[in-house]
């Protein structure tokens, strides 16, 4: 019997062989491609803490009959717990793709990466907030020398990386997309050296946010040359113009002969910026109006603390109504913040040279260093907690912290909770952060270890969580970034 077409069945219809003659259809096509390989490729197996980002973003690698799948789609989603995509991409033309994920509170958690018929799942997990600082990013600094201070602020970091210059990064502004586990550069501008020997040394950085013209077109960068110390130092203060954060600019210097700056305040209500200026001791400097040139007829003050041969000083902080100072050689002093006249304090630290400092409420943290080296025993050296009660300084204990050469940073927390410090040399280096349910005795609440040690480290508060910006030295220097939020 012979059918007509209308009498085909439809599976043969779809099967393209109605109307073949002597019932041979066509010829056979290529095999349907296999569902494409989905592989890990990074990121995987990290840990952070709870409702941070993670430093690393995962990765997966696509690949389908063999071949690297390019520029291809990929579904990102949660297959287990409760972290959350932040940013994500497909594949590029190496058949890599990649996504930025903020950890949820769950211990274990996963990403699934799809691609039409292929996946894979990512594990991750979060451990809980008030443990040992977490690392959640890390950016390399060239080595020329490193990195030294890093001034944080309104999410824009500012990165002192010595004769690389300094390096603008959006760690949380928005403009780039940065964050603090994804720094991004912005720019970078290499200073002029002025003659220094040892080039721009760029070492320390503030961003003055003027009260009266609403500005916030100054950066202040302190230059660190050649010293002999106790005696004589080089190094120049620079003024860059920042009001457009990808084409900064020098416009100003301040150069005081013989002497070279160190660390510095800012009293942004009076226009003030107070410079510690090692053997010059401090110097207060009118930075009201337009800064061009040479700002030397802007000094309002200048004083050697300690006196001549006894002043090389480290770092000052204004706080309750006073400026305090910590000086390498002369110790913790109190000072007068219009004419820096000593008030109380000095020569109170005989068994150590002094570094860095801190002042809050009715106490001040100063650090210091070579504690073998002014006589003391042992490894070790100590954090000098002060009583600011009754006008003080008055030294009330010395916190010891073995296995260490230098305390080169402390930092108390915006809410006063937290004490956070750097240290360098030997096994105990790192990073600690102690409470201060009683400021005049903290108590270690955790540690990370650093091998080649944290030179310094400043707090910032971005998107409701507390991190440590420090930096590493000086093997493999870099900007290190630690979650401590409790």
């Amino acid at each position: 019997m012979i059918h007509s077409r209308a009498t085909w069945p439809a599976w043969l219809l779809a099967a393209g062989l109605a109307g073949c003659s002597e019932g041979v259809g066509p010829e056979p096509g290529p095999p349907p491609p296999a569902a494409p390989v989905v592989q890990v490729a990074g990121g995987g197996g990290q840990k952070g803490v709870a409702g941070s980002e993670l430093p690393v973003a995962i990765a997966v690698r696509v690949t389908q009959n063999g071949v690297v799948a390019a520029s291809r789609p990929v579904t990102w989603e949660v297959a287990s717990g409760d972290p959350t995509i932040v940013a994500a991409t497909g594949t590029d033309g190496a058949g890599l793709a990649t996504a930025r994920v903020r950890l949820g509170s769950a211990t274990v958690q996963t990403i699934r990466a799809r691609v039409d018929g292929g996946s894979a799942d990512i594990a991750i997990g979060a451990v809980p907030a008030g443990q040992d600082p977490v690392l959640v990013g890390e950016v390399g600094i060239p080595p020329t020398y490193g990195i030294h201070d890093t001034y944080v602020r309104d999410g824009i970091a500012f990165v002192c990386a010595w004769n690389a210059g300094v390096i603008i990064y959006d760690v949380g502004d928005g403009r780039r997309g940065g964050s603090p586990s994804f720094p991004v550069e912005i720019s970078r501008l290499i200073t002029a050296d002025n003659g220094v020997p040892g080039g721009p040394a760029v070492h320390n950085a503030w961003w003055f946010h003027n009260p009266v013209s609403n500005e916030k077109r100054y950066l202040f960068i302190g230059q660190e040359g050649p010293a002999s110390l106790f005696s004589t130092a080089s190094g120049d203060l620079h003024v860059i113009d920042v009001s457009d954060l990808a084409n900064p600019r020098e416009v100003a210097t301040l150069t005081i002969p013989g002497a070279g700056i160190h660390n510095f305040w800012m009293n942004e209500a009076t226009q003030t910026l107070y410079a510690a200026y090692y053997n010059a001791g401090v110097v207060a400097l009118d930075v009201s109006g337009t800064l061009s040139g040479n700002l030397t007829s802007r000094i309002k003050a200048q004083r050697a603390i300690g006196g001549a041969g006894n002043t090389f000083t480290w770092g000052v902080m204004l706080a309750g109504g006073s400026l305090w100072a910590n000086d390498i050689v002369s110790g913790f002093w109190r000072l007068d913040p219009v004419t820096l006249q000593p008030i109380a304090g000095g020569n109170n630290v005989p068994e150590r040279w002094g570094s860095d400092l801190w002042v809050t409420g009715t106490h001040g943290y100063s650090g210091t260093w070579g504690g073998t080296a002014r006589g003391g025993t042992g490894f070790g050296d100590a954090i000098k907690i002060w009583s600011l009660a009754g006008g003080g300084p008055t030294l009330v204990d010395s916190l010891k912290i073995p296995n260490i050469r230098t305390v080169s940073d402390l930092e108390v927390s915006d809410d006063g909770n937290l004490l956070v410090v750097t240290t360098e040399r030997l096994g105990g280096a790192g990073l600690y952060v102690y409470g201060l349910t009683d400021p005049a005795k903290p108590n270690l609440l955790g540690f990370r270890a650093v091998s080649t040690g944290l030179h310094t480290g400043t707090l910032a508060r971005i998107g409701g969580r507390l991190y440590v910006f420090a930096a590493k030295n000086p093997t493999d220097p870099a900007l290190q970034v630690y979650d401590i939020t409790r």
